[in-house]
């Protein structure tokens, strides 16, 4: 099978036009990056303009216009040109998943593909706890939707666990494949499962390029796992909160002061 590079290069030697650099970047949402302006040679950038693309709803904005930021891009306040007319973009958003072309009025340099990683779920605080239910979804937003990988089969999501593995549907797991860029994983949470690290990648070729992990940190504890910790023993296990420690640690004081108080009282 022809590959996505000789396509391109096909098509513009049968159609006459100039062919451009395609880049395609990876990263998460919240994290800032620099989208570059691949084949430009100079650092006049005032002559420069970007174009921000998205395939839904075929939307066109213009970023950039002859090197200066347009004050009227929804990504205006979180843009800037850099000195040799790529473009940095801070606090990246949902809406910022898309196409970003670099351009003069006559030529373009570059066409950089933006798609942005991000873990969410449905789960409540009080879920997490062993026994607890935890859902979570990992949705990669694309140039062409969210979770949607049209012409992009070469893209796969995973969930891994923390020595590296792949998780797979089993008795402890559950993955639901609603596309290549959207999986979600579903699990009953164990003791073991706290404060630890649930990791979805995205791959291109067995190339890692980008993760993003989720901790599964618990706040709330089963009573009946409380019990067991209190009462087999008079000691305080090593294994119990600071706030239980401490416990153990002032009630038997407070009870010394309060007969040492009573004592003195009742002295004539």
């Amino acid at each position: 099978m022809m590959d996505r590079n000789c396509l391109l290069l096909l098509c513009c030697l049968l159609t006459g036009v100039a062919c451009i650099e395609e880049v395609f970047m990876y990263t998460r949402l919240g994290d800032d990056i620099v989208l570059p302006c691949a084949k430009l040679v100079s650092s006049d950038c005032s002559f420069i303009s970007w174009t921000f693309y998205r395939s839904k709803g075929v939307q066109y904005t213009q970023l950039v216009n002859r090197g200066l930021v347009k004050a009227g891009s929804d990504k205006a306040s979180r843009l800037s040109v850099t000195t040799n007319c790529s473009i940095s973009l801070s606090q990246l958003q949902v809406n910022d998943a898309g196409s970003y072309v670099c351009k003069t009025e006559n030529k373009y340099f570059g066409d950089v593909y933006l798609s942005l990683l991000s873990i969410t779920s449905p789960s409540t605080i009080t879920e997490l706890q062993p026994g607890g239910n935890l859902s979570l979804n990992c949705i990669l937003y694309t140039y062409y939707d969210a979770g949607s990988c049209k012409y992009s089969s070469m893209l796969k999501l995973s969930w891994m666990d923390e020595d590296g593995m792949e998780l797979q549907t089993g008795s402890r797991y559950q993955l639901v494949g609603h596309s290549h860029c959207h999986v979600t994983l579903v699990t009953t949470l164990q003791r073991e499962d706290d404060s630890r690290r649930w990791r979805c990648q995205v791959t291109t070729e067995e190339d890692v390029r980008v993760f993003l992990d989720f901790m599964s940190i618990f706040l709330f504890e089963d009573p009946l796992s409380d019990q067991k910790k209190i009462f087999p023993s008079s000691d305080c296990p090593i294994h119990l909160p600071i706030t239980r420690i401490l416990l153990c640690v002032t009630l038997p004081a407070l009870v010394v002061i309060v007969r040492m108080l009573t004592w003195r009282r009742g002295e004539p």
